[in-house]
């Protein structure tokens, strides 16, 4: 390992420049990642008292994105600096790549399980009877999915020698017997990674889309009680108001993962079909698994842009209710 590590010390002038940005790339997101959701995790972690079941499902979807962080991406940053050879052995070969489909697995059925819970809350209100124990339950579940359907990792990666060479391994996948397997398994993979849970939600955000936009042409009470008019408009418009708020967040990271996602299992699963026909360029593989990785940073981001117009909004709200208030007060006393 130390002989590896001084050749690729002693090879880092003789890195193409595509290498060195793909590097610089990477550690960039890595540092964004870290730090954006280990601020999330500490900021939900500290406030308890006050935490939604959006901030339940939030919470996780950090801890699943700071996992990736440490786990996928330093491998990716490893291969990359050791020109694609595994020193680490075929245990780590194998845990290393069930880690990486348990994070992206999880981060996906949280994600259904969130796009379900806003659709109760909006579409189905007085039904909905969904307790913090039962998130608790939903996310527990979602974990416990992604750990067993990400098993067939531990059989299919292994560490092997690289092709043509007798000393140099690689970590890649060597537990097919025929090709047909690795058809059927990447397309069950993304299918319920990516293909069945997009078109769920997309049909839970077509409904809730739905029910938002007839509750903001409705929400006008018709009272003759100018103050009680006030004070419904603003529990109403409040109340309108932070579930829009709550399903703009859950679709704008639920679009950012899709968008971030698709064009790698779209084009791998192109690949797959060619009989290896037609491969993905390596540079081509480099800018997609970038941009799927990438998505783990943004989510933080979204969280923060959202809780701060959130906030805001609110505040906006609450003035203008104060002042209808006083208006209709007023115009009482006159009469």
């Amino acid at each position: 390992m130390n002989n590896l590590s001084s050749n690729t010390t002693a090879s880092y002038y003789l890195w193409s420049t595509d290498k060195k940005i793909r590097i610089f790339i990477l550690t960039i997101i890595m540092c964004i990642t870290l730090i954006g959701n280990s601020y999330i995790i500490f900021k939900l972690l500290c406030n308890r008292r006050h935490r939604t079941r959006l901030q339940l499902f939030i919470l996780n979807l950090a801890i699943g994105d700071l996992t990736i962080c440490l786990c996928t991406m330093t491998s990716e940053l490893f291969l990359l600096i050791f020109d694609q050879q595994w020193i680490l052995g075929n245990v780590a070969c194998k845990l290393t790549l069930y880690i990486q489909v348990v994070t992206l697995a999880s981060t996906t059925f949280i994600n259904v399980a969130m796009t379900y819970d806003r659709y109760e809350a909006v579409c189905c209100p007085l039904q909905s009877r969904i307790t913090f124990r039962r998130v608790r339950r939903i996310i527990l579940i979602c974990w416990l999915s992604s750990l067993i359907t990400a098993i067939p990792q531990l059989f299919i990666f292994e560490q092997s020698f690289i092709p043509g060479s007798s000393t140099k391994y690689q970590c890649a996948s060597t537990g097919y017997t025929a090709e047909w397997q690795r058809r059927i398994y990447f397309t069950t993979f993304a299918s319920y990674v990516l293909v069945i849970p997009a078109f769920c939600m997309t049909i839970w955000y077509i409904k809730i889309i739905n029910v938002v936009t007839l509750s903001t042409h409705t929400w006008m009470p018709k009272v003759e009680d100018q103050s009680t008019t006030a004070t419904s408009i603003v529990s109403s418009s409040g109340a309108s108001l932070a579930k829009v708020k709550t399903v703009h967040l859950a679709m704008t990271i639920i679009i950012v993962f899709v968008v971030c996602w698709t064009p790698y299992m779209v084009l791998t699963l192109i690949e797959v079909y060619s009989n290896r026909y037609w491969r993905i360029p390596s540079w081509l593989d480099g800018v997609l698994q970038t941009i799927s990785l990438a998505q783990s940073s943004f989510n933080p981001f979204i969280y923060i842009i959202f809780n701060h117009r959130r906030k805001r909004s609110s505040t906006i709200v609450l003035a203008l209710g104060r002042t209808s208030i006083q208006i209709s007060r007023t115009k009482s006393r006159r009469k």
